[in-house]
């Protein structure tokens, strides 16, 4: 009997010095998951913006080819019908592009998250940009209102787990700095992003689409 307990005793002991090792390796192991986790989910949002915007650029083309067809045919009632629906698709498809563009540069930050300290720093003010932006993903696209919603709350586990107070979530100067950099850096892209491959609509249809737009409010 005295062989046994001293037997179990050493197992006892084994067990609890792995557990100590693993409770050191477990929080380390827990962060990368959830950003691999956060990471995924983000890509999914992106791949379902990306498909939208594709959407809208072929309405585009296939819009400005009956713009085109009927000008050819004098029809400028039928034209300006067209250009003033053109540019409604033109505001749509920048706005999820814009959208899909500003969720990418959140994502390069979420990839260099490698420490819990970096959470703070990295998730802040990709916090804010997220907030800001599931309303108007959401009003472009209703279907994706419940995933963004999932997307926030994976985010904002992360940062409760990482044992922030709430003075540290609080956003700071530093953090709406940042938010701002990733809102250029996504307007920058999509400038340089400019469709120049797709012909524009004759301007002076657009101005009159406005014109008549304006008239009519």
């Amino acid at each position: 009997m005295g062989y046994i307990g001293k037997n179990w005793r050493g197992v006892k002991n084994s067990i609890n010095l792995s557990q100590k090792f693993l409770n050191k390796v477990k929080p380390e192991d827990a962060l990368k998951n959830k950003i691999e986790g956060a990471g995924k989910k983000m890509e999914q949002q992106i791949l379902r913006l990306e498909q939208a915007h594709n959407k809208l650029k072929q309405s585009h083309e296939h819009i400005f080819k009956k713009i085109v067809e009927a000008k050819k045919t004098r029809n400028e009632s039928m034209a300006r019908t067209y250009a003033t629906e053109l540019g409604e698709i033109r505001k749509v498809r920048d706005r999820i592009g814009n959208a899909k563009l500003s969720m990418e540069q959140i994502k390069l930050r979420l990839n260099t998250v490698s420490e819990l300290g970096d959470i703070v720093v990295t998730l802040s003010p990709c916090m804010s940009l997220i907030k800001g932006l599931a309303p108007s993903i959401s009003t472009l696209m209703p279907q994706m209102h419940s995933s963004m919603e999932n997307l926030t709350s994976t985010l904002g586990d992360m940062i409760t787990d990482s044992s922030l107070t709430q003075e540290s979530m609080t956003p700071t100067d530093q953090g709406n700095e940042e938010t701002e950099a990733i809102l250029k850096e996504a307007h920058d892209v999509l400038e340089s992003r400019t469709l120049s491959s797709i012909p524009e609509p004759p301007t002076t249809l657009l101005k009159n689409s406005s014109k008549e737009n304006e008239s009519m409010i």
